[in-house]
């Protein structure tokens, strides 16, 4: 058992927190939102995810897990690790990683420094801006250890119970082994290395899974412009043990909270981008297949005569709410202002005003293009593609059939 502390409410925060209060350590979760901190000791969710709400009224996790909304409340004489999980985001114009709440964070911990913890990093970001400002604000580097996550939304906490390996970098071997300590009955390699490197592994992974996906969607329109099946193609390809059918579908795009801003950090590594000429191509032609899909979509509208498109879905993909980078709301903005009607359905999220959407049954109407924005195996989408099916004059789009 071990005594630790996370700094961040969020999405990789809370999951992580009950992921280690599970395995029978002792938490505190810190987050300076009083009304996040509250609902969540009314165990109530704060986002969607399968078994969140299962996990938050499971008996051991709240014997052992504890929020607050004071550094000074979380963190005592008694903390040995102190998790800090808070966001980074990038300008995607300009690939530069706002840093301002890690050093927010490290201030408040700079204050609590008479206590015996070390800081671990779980946020995505270089380790050479975190030394930045660890020397800026007189941190011992050396007492700070990165762990980054790969958790994914929909599966977060059977990634965390069953990671493919364990990566914690750092300077100092005792941190290091504290850390992985948390992970020794893990049934997967346990992998220590340095700063730099611990973080090149998290950004790179998401790179190549992106590079993946675009390279799929790639395929499809080569296939398809030859007159070729692109599914036949593409489910071959996968059978190859060397490729493998893992982020091997094609679809209208993707997006998220991490793509988009890790290959964007990873492509503004190099001041010349000539030295990553195929990294720094990866989001153009995400762009380039959200473009081709939509006039995919105006081609079968006109040829089925349809001038109303509904789009299923309206998170970045299945089993989340997570709306950041959804490549259904980038679609909507293209296609609208075309002479077509569109609107967005989803049953468990409520869009702004800048998006119509519905999410009841009864607002879907006939001889309209219906269009699947990503699997789901879900008893409610299989409700909805019925009650689609029961319309004469409607047509149903998935990409990936």
């Amino acid at each position: 058992m071990m005594n630790i502390s996370i700094i961040g409410a969020g999405y990789v925060g809370l999951i992580t927190g009950i992921g280690f209060a599970k395995l029978n350590n002792k938490v505190s979760i810190i987050d300076l939102n009083k009304s996040l901190i509250n609902q969540l000791n009314n165990s109530e969710t704060p986002f969607y995810e399968p078994e969140l709400k299962t996990f938050l009224n499971d008996k051991l996790v709240d014997n052992n897990l504890n929020y607050f909304n004071e550094y000074e409340l979380g963190i005592d004489e008694n903390t040995e690790l102190v998790f800090v999980c808070v966001q980074t985001p990038t300008n995607l114009e300009t690939g530069k990683t706002d840093t301002k709440y890690i050093k927010s964070v490290l201030e408040k911990l700079k204050e609590l420094e008479n206590y015996n913890f070390n800081i671990c990093i779980k946020s995505t970001v270089k380790s050479i801006l975190v030394e930045e400002i660890c020397n800026e604000i007189n941190i011992d580097f050396n007492k700070v250890i990165f762990n980054p996550e790969f958790l994914r939304e929909g599966s977060a906490f059977f990634d965390f119970f069953n990671p493919d390996r364990v990566v914690v970098g750092g300077n100092d071997s005792e941190a290091i082994q504290k850390c992985l300590n948390l992970y020794r009955d893990f049934d997967c390699e346990l992998i220590s290395t340095d700063p730099i490197s611990s973080q090149m592994i998290k950004y790179l992974s998401n790179t190549y899974l992106a590079l993946r996906l675009s390279f799929v969607n790639e395929t499809y329109r080569l296939v398809e412009d030859n007159g070729g099946n692109p599914k036949e193609v593409i489910d071959a390809i996968g059978k190859d043990s060397r490729i493998g059918n893992n982020y091997f579908r094609p679809s209208p795009g993707w997006g998220g909270s991490c793509f988009p801003k890790d290959v964007k950090e990873v492509e503004n590594s190099y001041q010349n981008n000539n030295n990553l000429p195929l990294i720094s191509r990866i989001i153009k032609s995400n762009e380039l297949q959200m473009d081709w899909f939509c006039e995919n979509l105006l081609k079968i509208a006109n040829l089925q005569n349809k001038k109303n498109i509904v789009l299923i879905g309206a998170a970045f993909k299945e089993n989340t709410d997570d709306l950041r980078d959804s490549p259904t709301l980038k679609i909507y903005d293209r296609i609208q202002n075309n002479g077509i009607d569109i609107v967005i359905f989803d049953k468990n999220i409520i869009l702004t005003e800048n998006y119509y959407s519905i999410s009841s049954y009864e607002d879907l109407k006939d001889d309209c293009l219906y269009v699947e924005m990503f699997p789901d195996t879900s008893e409610e989408r299989k409700q909805l593609v019925s009650k689609i099916n029961t319309f004469k004059n409607s047509y149903l789009f998935r990409m990936w059939e």
